[in-house]
């Protein structure tokens, strides 16, 4: 992005300036398809929408408000809308900045030696012994080659740095066959202290995709594995709405669709739709794409020898377009107070679960060329599903003794819930959002850090400014994280972990271990844990067999005195 053209305000005009010479309170202007040259705060907005994912994790794109001040991160994409915003921060010192310039600290393996020096006192605990003999019975050579062998093996037997060595090699061989990749493996020595595991969101305690979670149609609430209660009319249109309501016109384009509506279709695929076969056979008559100032889409098909006619977005946006609505049992009724009513009920439990919802209407005319009258067909939630390994990874972890902690860019509602269903926290329990971090001493962070497992909305820095104060309280932190927003709490951690498929490649330079799923945690805590007590049951036996050499050299001295004597 250096060098990139911006369009800035100043001494009251409008200039186009190099990207290299913003500075700090310079005033940027934005508009759609502008990559965000810096950390911005935003003074000025018409319907300005930012896709963040780079920075916070967030799947959908964000709306910004100039009322409420909010922060527009440098590389961040405007997808909408124009504004206006004062630069705080440039170059290394944004968001960005900061995550781009880490640097992971490769340390060298050192040889690692099979005698050392200061060892060499051993031997004059054995002289004695061996003076002793030799006044006895003579053969100085022979002696000397029996105390340089026993020599020998204890200050092999003293060596700890080599039998850990030993022993590390031996379990490196165990975790290369669950393909993991330890970039550093004295990492593993580290990892048999962690006491507290802190998780992003987005790719690692839950997917990357979108998923239909429930459908509202009218007063039912229909479970998406389920949707065999829609009479045949209603379970048609439903279909057709989920696999035709989109801007996807080429059927190869869909693997590239925003993550709505691949749900939305991967949705129509899952109850029998051949959507593949559908996009060929429909014929697109009427196509008004999204427009995040109006918050909906539609769209019109010839099929067969009928025309229909689909809209979805937000869904009081749709609601006000349509004067009825359809009912499970497949009657159109209109739209009443009542039905309002149960309308807001469901979207205010969509959105205190942390869900995502739209609308779906459809219309059977278009006078004039443009649908009008839509009917209601219902809401649909989404979810970013958990991954499924990501309950037990969590409830082992806890029976091992290690904390587990949520850190992500994403809201706060979505974070609760996602800790609530992988067992990090209650449902009721207390979240910590970045805008109180930037409010609160960190004394008082460290000190809610012990009863809130929940932060949410942090920006990159404060994702490893959380990190170090949960370091100073004692912990041995983990991150596992796979996002470039992730950059700077990998390299704070002191075990950072990455996912080696689908994560960014600034996650992937950072991390010191690569897995390939969640559950691959648990195999690496108990491969550590294995590992330390490996060592400390060797390191017993080392010193059994230690000491079995002094007694053992000295019981035989004190022996041939003895006979010698009794001579």
């Amino acid at each position: 992005m250096v060098g990139n053209p911006v369009t800035v305000v100043a001494e009251g005009k409008i200039i186009t300036v190099d990207q290299r010479l913003l500075r700090p309170g310079d005033i940027v202007i934005l508009q759609a398809g502008d990559l965000v040259p810096a950390d911005l705060t935003l003074v000025e907005g018409r319907m300005l929408e930012v896709d963040e994912f780079e920075i916070t994790g967030e799947l959908l794109p964000v709306i910004k408000e100039a009322e409420n001040r909010d922060p527009v991160y440098q590389g961040s994409k405007v997808i909408h809308g124009t504004g206006k915003g004062v630069a705080v921060a440039v170059g290394d010192q944004t968001e960005l900045g900061k995550v781009l310039s880490q640097v992971r600290e490769w340390k060298k393996p050192g040889a690692v030696c099979l005698f050392r020096p200061r060892d060499l006192w051993i031997i004059g605990l054995i002289l004695p012994a061996l003076v002793l003999v030799n006044l006895q019975i003579g053969h100085m050579l022979i002696l000397l080659a029996i105390s340089m062998v026993i020599s020998l093996v204890l200050i092999f037997l003293q060596n700890d740095e080599l039998f850990a060595h030993l022993l590390l090699q031996l379990e490196m061989k165990i975790i290369r066959r669950h393909r993991i990749h330890i970039a550093d493996p004295e990492v593993l020595r580290q990892l048999k202290s962690a006491d507290l595991v802190c998780f992003d969101k987005t790719g690692v305690l839950t997917t990357r995709r979108m998923d239909v979670t429930r459908l509202f149609l009218a007063d039912r609430v229909l479970d998406p594995e389920v949707v065999v209660g829609l009479a045949d009319n209603a379970a048609r249109l439903v279909m057709l709405a989920c696999a035709l309501c989109h801007d996807v016109q080429y059927v190869e384009k869909i693997d590239v669709a925003n993550p709505i509506d691949k749900a939305l279709i991967a949705f129509a695929r899952k109850h029998g739709v051949e959507v593949d076969s559908l996009l060929d056979e429909a014929h697109r008559i009427f196509h008004q794409p999204f427009d995040p100032e109006k918050r909906c889409m539609a769209v019109g098909f010839e099929l067969g020898r009928r025309e229909y006619y689909f809209s979805k977005g937000d869904p009081l946006v749709i609601l006000h377009s349509c004067n009825q609505f359809l009912t499970p049992d497949g009657e159109v009724r209109k739209v009443a107070s009542s039905f309002r009513r149960l309308l807001h009920s469901n979207l205010e439990r969509i959105y205190q679960e942390g869900g995502t919802a739209i609308a779906l209407a459809y219309a059977d005319d278009a006078p004039e060329g443009k649908p009008s009258d839509y009917i209601f067909l219902g809401l649909v939630q989404f979810e970013n599903s958990l991954q499924a390994a990501a309950r037990q990874t969590v409830q082992r972890l806890a029976e091992s003794g290690i904390r587990s902690i949520l850190a992500t860019g994403d809201r706060s509602e979505t974070a609760v819930r996602v800790a609530s269903a992988s067992g990090i926290a209650l449902p009721a329990q207390a979240c910590l959002t970045g805008a109180m971090i930037d409010r609160m001493d960190y004394g008082e962070v460290a000190r809610q850090s012990d009863y809130v497992s929940v932060f949410a909305r942090l920006t990159p820095s404060q994702k490893g400014i959380l990190i170090r104060i949960l370091q100073r309280k004692g912990h041995c932190v983990v991150m596992l994280g796979d996002g470039p927003n992730d950059g700077i709490a990998l390299k704070a951690a002191d075990v950072s972990i990455s996912i080696a498929q689908d994560s960014s490649p600034i996650a992937r330079r950072l991390a010191k271990i690569l897995i390939n799923d969640l559950g691959d945690t648990l195999t690496l805590i108990t491969s550590a844990r294995r590992l330390w007590r490996r060592n400390q049951q060797l390191k017993v036996f080392r010193v059994l067999l230690a000491a079995a050499h002094w007694v053992g050299i000295y019981l035989w001295a004190f022996e041939i005195v003895y006979l010698q004597r009794g001579q």
